[in-house]
Order: C-alpha cells, then sequence, then structure tokens
C-alpha cells in the first residue's frame, strides 16, 4: 500500500467514525462498551502479531509503547467516545483531526525548538478560530453539555498530536506501533469494561457487530496502521493533506444518518477548520518530508498531522 492511499483509507475512516460512535452513545450502547470494544477486538488481532515478532521488537520500543499507549490509546479514544455523548459527529471531526496541525506546531515549537512556517501559523490561526467560534456559539446557546464535549474533543486533539511528535523517535515499524499501543491499552481497559455491568451483553446483535466493525476492525485497527504506515512513507505533514476534508465529509454523513443539521456558525467554523488544515498542509517545506528510507529507519518530522483519527 503506498503512503497517498494509506492516508485516504485513514480519512475516510475517520470522517465515518464520529457518526457511527455517535449513534452508539445515544443509541444502544454506554461509552465504556465502545471503549471495551475499541481495544479488545483491536488487541485479539494484533496480538498473534506481537506473538510472531516478540524476540524482533527492541525492548526500547516495549517502553515507549506506554506513553504512546496513554497519549493515542486509552486517552485519546476514551475522550472522543465520551465526547460524542454530548457533542455532534461534525464537532468531533473539527475539533481531533481538524485542530491537530495547531496542536502540533505548538507542541512541536515548544518541546522540539520546530518553528513552523508562516503558512502553518497561519492556517493553524484558522483551525483555532474555527474551534472559537463553535465554543462561541455554544456559550450563545447555553449548551453546557456541548462545551463539554467539545473540551474533551479539544483534550483528544492534543493527545493525538503529542502522539505524531513522540512517533519521531520511536523507530519501530508502524504495524508494531499499532500493535504495541492497541494491546497495552486492551490490558488496561478490557478487564474493566467487561466485569462492570455493560449493555454488550444485551445489545442486538446488529448493533453489536456493527459497533465491532467501528470501533474494533476499522478504527482500532485499520485506520490505526494506516496511519502509521501514511507516516513512515510521507511523513506526518504529506500524510494529513487529505484531513482538511474530514469535517465536511463528517457534517455530511451526520446530516444523512443522525439528522444533525448544523446550523451557520457551525457551517462557518466547519469551513473555516478545513481551510486551516488545507493551508497547513500546504505549508510544509519538502525538506521536512521523509524520502524512500526504510520503514525501520525513518525519522519523522516534527508536524503536523491528527495524532490519528477520532
Amino acid at each position: 500500500m503506498t503512503g497517498h492511499v494509506a492516508a485516504t483509507v485513514a480519512v475516510l475512516i475517520w470522517a465515518s467514525y464520529p457518526v457511527a460512535t455517535r449513534a452508539g452513545v445515544t443509541g444502544a450502547f454506554a461509552a465504556f462498551d465502545l471503549i471495551t470494544l475499541r481495544f479488545g477486538v483491536g488487541a485479539v488481532l494484533f496480538l498473534p502479531f506481537l506473538l510472531v515478532r516478540f524476540r524482533g521488537i527492541s525492548p526500547s520500543a516495549w517502553l515507549r509503547g506506554v506513553p504512546l499507549a496513554l497519549l493515542q490509546g486509552i486517552g485519546m479514544a476514551t475522550l472522543v467516545i465520551c465526547g460524542l455523548q454530548f457533542a455532534p459527529a461534525a464537532h468531533a471531526a473539527a475539533l481531533v483531526p481538524g485542530v491537530s496541525p495547531a496542536w502540533v506546531a505548538l507542541l512541536g515549537f515548544v518541546f522540539y525548538g520546530k518553528r513552523p512556517p508562516r503558512r502553518v501559523v497561519a492556517g493553524s490561526a484558522l483551525c483555532v478560530a474555527g474551534a472559537a467560534l463553535l465554543a462561541w456559539w455554544n456559550t450563545a446557546e447555553r449548551n453546557a453539555a456541548v462545551l463539554a464535549g467539545d473540551a474533551m474533543f479539544l483534550a483528544a486533539s492534543a493527545l493525538g498530536a503529542a502522539y505524531v511528535l513522540g512517533l519521531r523517535d520511536w523507530r519501530v515499524g508502524p504495524v508494531q506501533a499499532a500493535a504495541i499501543v492497541s494491546v497495552y491499552s486492551a490490558f488496561a481497559v478490557v478487564p474493566w469494561g467487561l466485569g462492570a455491568s455493560s449493555s454488550l451483553w444485551t445489545a442486538e446483535a446488529a448493533d453489536f457487530w456493527w459497533q465491532v466493525l467501528w470501533q474494533g476492525l476499522l478504527i482500532g485497527c485499520v485506520a490505526f496502521v494506516a496511519l502509521n504506515h501514511a507516516i513512515s512513507r510521507l511523513g506526518p505533514e504529506r500524510s494529513t493533506a487529505l484531513v482538511a476534508f474530514v469535517p465536511v465529509l463528517t457534517a455530511l454523513l451526520g446530516m444523512l444518518f443522525l439528522k444533525e443539521i448544523p446550523s451557520l456558525p457551525e457551517f462557518a467554523a466547519l469551513a473555516a477548520v478545513s481551510a486551516g488544515v488545507a493551508i497547513c498542509s500546504a505549508g510544509f517545506r519538502p525538506a521536512d518530508q521523509p524520502s524512500s528510507m526504510p520503514q525501520q529507519n525513518v525519522r519523522h518530522a516534527d508536524f503536523p498531522g491528527p495524532g490519528s483519527g477520532p
């Protein structure tokens, strides 16, 4: 799979995932049910790979997997799924992958001393303006629940950005990265989820398997591998070029399947975020991009990238 194909697959899944998850947490499932599926199914899929490759994975990779699992795994996934209990799917798409370039630029400057190009600063400013417009609209409407959901999405975006920056020093192949993070997260989440009172045991079969598909296979495995593969081939900057389409695609899917019709200010905010991501993607220097380096030896560029999808 080429880097561009991998990035496209990840973006299509990111655009659809908030809609599927929003339907789940406002329907037959509690948030923690979906978190359990997210990592439980992913761990089942990835564990055989880790067992086969166990001796080939360095001790440092196992250790680095702990903080990365807290960022991209447990932390980000929990915030996104819990936030979708309160806020529309389009908000998740705008504030998680959409605002991530601004987070990556900021964190890259603070922790790595990487000064972003002017276009990245301008694009990040548009992303922040879009997020601020959403916050203003919800405040004006006195919608505290949606504000709480949006705050969770912004926190998840920051964790995802930190994950992307952390990959720059993690010399493990993309599948190994996804596998270690998924399995570590499952060890922390699944025993608690299965031991608690859960609607997973009583849900309709169609609803259950639909969420297994989205939480476990597509977002928990396919999108994760695609993201890491795209980053390793293109660098985080080029792998996120199509992320500009995610907020708009999610809004359209939310209108179609959830009957969530954005207001005019919300549409303007989504447009600002999409434009900001597009400008950020065009603002990265070709010199920052890894060429045809082997996957195991790629040093990832400092930014940008949506740490992952919602």
